[in-house]
């Protein structure tokens, strides 16, 4: 039970950011992509359905391959496109983050998306990135199977082992609660739980929460409004995949009001539209903005004098998005965006917060409570 686990003391880490490697100094983290996935599988949610032609679910056993690349970025049900399980494949391609002046990536892939502790931590050692794994419960799709009966309380013990001992039976700890999917439209008893679980984990050790979507529209206010009922520190509450409602600039501000993050973290999809409405959140299959509309909301919000609660990143969590397969890769935020964002306006002291200033503050580690 969880009270058995505080029994123990819980490791006070504050100031020091936590990675797979153990804690560091969080001025080592340098520049920091806040959302990625380098082992990861996604089949769960993307399997055919039972409607699905027959010609089309005939794709799900094929091989990711020059001849159908097409139809995985169409988002066509190719199986292998969802799994990123090669090591050196993910050596290498982290590597092209890392040679162009990256330093840190936080790693999402947490409960129920097969992560591999042990592998990210041979990933770090040998590209020299810090990275920070998450942990806490990830879509519906990937709960635990007996998630309708599990309470509050045994979801925190999870969580709370992953950060203080260590997770899936190593001693690799998680810096970091999330990403936690919570789809909404509307918020469901298990997602509720799951938030509640994640702010009560998040106090007692100190480290941030990273939010998947949050629920669609306000229902985003809503899930912060419950981080906070259960003590949580909204300074260290992270919205993810805010591409989706980069139109929605009344909402943005409405959430940064409340002291969150806002993160833009779907940057480099390849075959992203030309235009896009934010009123398509609610409408499958989700149309992601492009980064230019994303940059446009980001110097809003600059002007708005949010600066300092902007963070970026790029989500790859599929094949189609490594440079291997066509894709732009982990270092399309330094290779494109960046100069984009500076052309529009924004300057390299406010870059420098994106990437650096602003992902430091939030991974240091704040006191138990």
């Amino acid at each position: 039970m969880f009270t058995e686990l505080l029994k123990s003391p819980i490791p006070n880490l504050a100031g020091k950011a936590l990675t797979v490697r153990g804690p560091i100094e969080p001025d080592l983290l340098g520049f920091t992509l806040m959302h990625e996935h380098i082992l990861v599988d996604l089949r769960k949610s993307n399997q055919s359905s039972d409607a699905t032609p027959v010609t089309e679910a005939a794709l799900w056993d094929q091989k990711l391959t020059l001849e159908n690349l097409h139809l995985a970025r169409e988002r066509k049900p190719i199986a292998d496109n969802f799994i990123l399980s090669d090591e050196e494949l993910a050596i290498a391609e982290t590597m092209e983050f890392r040679i162009r002046g990256g330093s840190a990536i936080v790693e999402m892939s947490n409960i129920g998306l097969k992560r591999d502790p042990l592998a990210l931590r041979r990933i770090s050692y040998a590209t020299g990135l810090n990275i920070i794994m998450g942990t806490g419960f990830y879509q519906r799709l990937y709960h635990p199977p007996d998630m309708d009966q599990r309470s509050v309380e045994e979801l925190t013990e999870e969580i709370v082992r992953d950060i203080t001992v260590g997770a899936d039976g190593t001693d690799v700890r998680a810096g970091i609660i999330g990403e936690v999917g919570i789809e909404g439209n509307p918020l469901t008893p298990n997602e509720i739980k799951s938030i509640r679980a994640s702010a009560r984990a998040s106090r007692t050790t100190g480290v941030p929460i990273s939010f998947h979507r949050a629920g669609v529209g306000r229902e985003k206010l809503q899930v912060i409004g419950i981080v906070g009922e259960e003590g949580g520190d909204l300074t260290r509450i992270i919205m993810g995949h805010c591409d989706w409602i980069a139109r929605d600039v009344p909402l943005l501000l409405e959430m940064l009001k409340m002291g969150v993050y806002a993160q833009f973290d779907l940057m480099g999809r390849v075959g992203a539209p030309l235009s896009w409405h934010f009123a398509q959140e609610t409408t499958p299959p989700f149309i992601y903005a492009t980064a230019s509309i994303s940059a446009e909301a980001i110097l809003e919000l600059v002007k708005a004098g949010y600066e300092d609660r902007i963070l970026l990143s790029q989500d790859m969590a599929t094949k189609v998005q490594l440079k291997r397969y066509g894709g732009t890769g982990y270092s399309f935020i330094l290779e494109k965006f960046i100069p984009h964002l500076l052309a529009g306006g924004s300057t390299e002291k406010q870059v420098h917060k994106f990437m650096v200033e602003n992902p430091k503050r939030v991974l240091t580690l704040a006191v138990p409570k």
